[in-house]
């Protein structure tokens, strides 16, 4: 069965229903990311969003930029937007730790700081020697034991 065309730069295969990029939108996307991680090393962050928007359209499947774009809304103090994309970026890869801290993150920023820690857990959970996720889910249970004995 022939794939149905989506764009010039995508295409889905009925038997899989998985999304393919072609190889020049994996290029353009690469250039793109390129672009945000010097504009984000420079703090420049709405430029480095702006070229991980660019490269998200490019390869969506990608979910390395759905975690750099969830960091950049993080600074720019945009926690929603942040917490969006760590979770569509955990969809996408359920068993990276990194996309359970950026889910964490953005949740802390929010104060949900349960919420954070359940995502900052099922990351030690993947990575127990992560002591980024350790220390992040030690530091949430330590607000929320602390929110509790105030009571």
């Amino acid at each position: 069965m022939p794939k149905k065309l989506i764009s010039p730069r995508m295409s889905v295969s009925p038997e899989q229903k998985i999304l393919e990029v072609t190889p020049e939108a994996k290029k353009r996307a690469a250039e793109a990311k390129s672009r945000g991680d010097e504009a984000f090393k420079g703090k420049d962050y709405h430029m480095a969003m702006d070229s991980y928007t660019q490269a998200i359209d490019l390869d969506p499947t990608d979910a390395t930029l759905l975690s750099n774009r969830s960091l950049c809304w993080i600074r720019l103090g945009q926690a929603e937007h942040a917490l969006s994309d760590a979770k569509a970026c955990r969809a996408l890869r359920p068993d990276w730790p990194k996309a359970c801290y950026r889910e964490g993150a953005a949740l802390r920023v929010l104060q949900k700081f349960d919420e954070a820690a359940n995502a900052f857990y099922e990351g030690v959970k993947l990575d127990p020697e992560n002591k980024e996720l350790v220390n992040a889910f030690r530091s949430a249970y330590y607000f929320i034991y602390q929110h509790f004995l105030a009571y």
